[in-house]
């Protein structure tokens, strides 16, 4: 299957065929990649025992658990893409006009996120009146508003609901908030340096918080501490161009694989998603799972016409949706699929029950809900003053 220059990207901006911010196929495969990552992270439990109890051999269940753990990075590979594909399309729009339009970006970024973000809120806080254990409060319920989720996390612990994934639509948006006047004001040499403190301030940040016995989810969910993938897509989108590197297929699967084993390493030797954190975990393991999102990024990316089975395409394109369903699959079939427990293929059918409902309350969403503001937001080209 051949590249496609549509708007498949919730930071895609409706450039025509010949903008180097086109978006291509396969990277809609690989935001599917991420996606199915988070929801396995979430539907696996992370420990042998867990798998053991349901007569899984132990090497087996090893590797389910630590496959469990590495799918929590599908967070990093969504944050890169985004930085990568808004940075091509802010070079893009610079050289073409000179100057790039912030307002007509967050038009486009609102139009994309906002009405399933809040229509999801807005669902999720009716369900504490009519679902046992779902509760939101009137603090976490305003900083999720806010798009400041992810503090509240930081601060206060997750929300008993099933709104907490969207701690990474705070992080992005919060991304968002500052990157589009830096784009403006600077060159891409001044992006560099900007993308470069990023990655200094997040490994600062992580330094301070492990050396001060900080939990987990505070530095896993801390905008300041989650910054590398973000810088590293702005410095691939600065080398790249708005190009596909030119590598051998050969040289592409060997690429991800070690992306791969990045993450893998991330997750199961470095442990950056267990307590207790310790400083030479945290120094190592974070730098090394965006890493591995920057291969898979170099490996999957081509301008010739890359294997992307169109259901993967189509899944991929509707990941954003499906991120902030999965939790809610997850949660209908726990309360319709008893004992799920009793046996490992039967618990195998309740997660893919629940993934099989995410994928139609996506798709629900988006041509009911998303679709009327996709339209009006591939009006807004850039260029739009």
């Amino acid at each position: 299957m051949g590249r496609t220059f549509g708007t498949t990207s919730p930071d895609a901006t409706g450039a025509s065929a010949s903008a180097p911010r086109a978006y291509h196929y396969e990277l809609d495969v690989l935001r599917c990649f991420g996606f199915l990552g988070v929801f396995v992270h979430h539907s696996f439990p992370h420990d042998p025992a867990f798998y053991a109890a349901m007569c899984v051999p132990a090497a087996a269940a090893r590797l389910i658990s630590g496959v469990g753990m590495m799918g929590a990075l599908g967070v990093d590979l969504f944050f890169l893409l985004s930085a990568y594909l808004v940075t091509t399309s802010f070079l893009h729009e610079k050289s073409r006009t000179g100057t790039l339009n912030v307002r007509s970006f967050y038009g486009r970024r609102a139009l994309r996120i906002w009405p399933l973000y809040f229509a999801f809120l807005a669902f999720a806080a009716s369900m504490q009146w009519w679902v046992p254990g779902q509760h939101i409060g009137w603090g976490a319920g305003l900083a999720f508003i806010f798009m400041l989720g992810n503090w509240w996390i930081v601060f206060v612990g997750f929300p008993s609901s099933i709104i907490f994934p969207l701690w990474a639509v705070s992080v992005e948006e919060q991304f968002y908030l500052v990157w589009p006047w830096l784009a403006r004001k600077l060159n891409k040499r001044g992006l560099m340096i900007a993308a470069l403190v990023l990655l200094v301030t997040s490994n600062a940040t992580r330094v301070y918080l492990a050396l001060h016995n900080t939990w987990e989810q505070r530095m896993w969910t801390n905008t300041l501490a989650r910054l590398d993938p973000f810088a590293v897509g702005v410095l691939l989108a600065i080398a790249l161009g708005g190009k596909a590197p030119r590598l051998s297929r050969l040289a592409r699967l060997a690429m991800f694989a070690a992306g791969l084993a990045c993450y893998w390493l991330a997750a199961n030797y470095w442990l950056i998603k267990a307590d207790p954190l310790t400083l030479p975990r945290v120094a190592v393991g974070y730098p090394v799972a965006a890493l591995g999102a920057c291969l898979l990024l170099l490996a999957t990316l081509s301008d010739s016409a890359p294997f992307a089975p169109r259901p993967l395409v189509y899944l991929g394109r509707i990941s954003y949706g499906l991120y902030v369903f999965h939790v809610l699959g997850l949660m209908v079939t726990d309360f319709t699929i008893h004992h799920e427990t009793s046996s490992f293929g039967r618990y195998v059918m309740r997660n893919a029950l629940a993934l099989a409902l995410a994928i139609v309350f996506a798709t629900l969403s988006y041509y009911l809900l998303e679709k009327p503001f996709l339209r009006r937001k591939e009006k807004m080209s850039p260029a739009t003053r």
